[in-house]
């Protein structure tokens, strides 16, 4: 196999409140490293500020695969999905997601109505833009989840995210405005689904594809009147109550016609954004096990102790052998 180049966005200084969250990608990095030493695959490591950037380091690089980790650039939170046209003007090939895919996938907004146009269901809601009025008329009193509608890893998630509306209008303005403040980008309020969490990790290898295995997050340890989230303090803060007590499940605890269901949507989330190489399509299922399809990352952590990763142990595929796949698939788009 060719040499490749692994690319990296770099994550800022220490004081930033998302630095962890951002830094994390080192670990996907390592993790790649490692398995391209262990298939005797050449590579090098180079990390991307912005889109700038990358069009002045890809010309010094003659490696036609790269293996893109690029989650988030500083600058701008949408540059870093640009890195795969990028490079494929450069005549070089991305492993992962396409650029379209990776936009798709990072505004909520867009991808939820694709999923609705697909005939998945997924929560109610409304989007808040910044420097709108805040109007809930058009929702049912019920409670509520409030996210930005751009950010990964559950960055602006935190246990206040969930409101019951119209009674916490006032609190549920001031998080809206909070997040528009800090994040510059539209806000989603959607109906929160109090029962379960499922995160589905899809893999395509050539030809095919397929759900590697339906992981659920164990709430059990939280309190009746806690909210069942995965926020930002329980996916990074080593210590805090939610990082300590979401544990994965694989497999979920499902029927057999649950299973069947949540993997067919799973499927037809993945083609409603035009996805290859691997996703990560989360779910939340109400008090009656019905699912309901919360959103698709189609650009995962990877690293050996995330989801991914687990879920490719739980299907028997070794972690050097999913790196392997995804360059050769990488390999095959060449000069397409």
């Amino acid at each position: 196999m060719d040499d490749v180049l692994l690319l990296h966005n770099t994550f800022g200084d220490e004081k930033d409140p998302l630095y962890m969250s951002r830094a994390g990608v080192m670990d996907q990095v390592n993790a790649v490293a490692e398995s391209l030493n262990s298939i005797g695959v050449k590579y090098e490591v180079a990390a991307v500020e912005n889109i700038k950037n990358l069009t002045e380091l890809l010309g010094g690089y003659r490696q036609k695969l790269i293996f893109n980790l690029a989650e988030e650039f500083l600058c701008a939170i949408d540059q870093a999905c640009y890195v795969p046209a990028i490079c494929k003007a450069f005549g070089k090939s991305c492993t992962g997601n396409d650029t379209s895919a990776l936009l798709l996938g990072q505004n909520k907004i867009n991808a939820k109505n694709l999923f609705l146009g697909a005939g998945l269901e997924c929560p109610v809601g409304t989007v808040i833009n910044p420097n709108q009025l805040i109007a809930i008329e058009g929702l049912k009193p019920d409670t509520y989840f409030i996210k930005p509608a751009f950010c990964d890893a559950s960055e602006g998630i935190t246990e206040e995210s969930v409101v019951v509306l119209p009674e916490e209008i006032d609190r549920a303005a001031k998080l809206i405005k909070k997040l528009h403040l800090r994040f510059n980008q539209p806000v989603i309020i959607e109906r929160y689904i109090p029962h379960r969490e499922l995160n589905v990790s899809v893999m395509q290898d050539g030809d095919k594809v397929r759900v590697l295995a339906i992981a659920e997050i164990d709430f059990s340890a939280f309190a009746p009147d806690q909210s069942r989230i995965v926020d930002y303090s329980a996916k990074w803060e080593e210590g805090s109550f939610g990082y300590e007590n979401t544990p994965r499940k694989i497999p979920a605890d499902l029927t057999e016609a649950q299973y069947e269901k949540v993997e067919q949507m799973a499927l037809s989330a993945w083609r409603a954004l035009g996805c290859r190489d691997y996703t990560r399509v989360d779910f939340r299922m109400d008090n009656d096990n019905n699912p309901y399809v919360l959103e698709i990352n189609p650009n995962p952590d990877i690293s050996l102790v995330g989801g991914f990763a687990a879920a490719l142990e739980y299907a028997s595929i070794p972690y050097k052998s999913f790196v392997e796949t995804m360059l050769n698939n990488a390999a095959e788009r060449l000069g397409n």
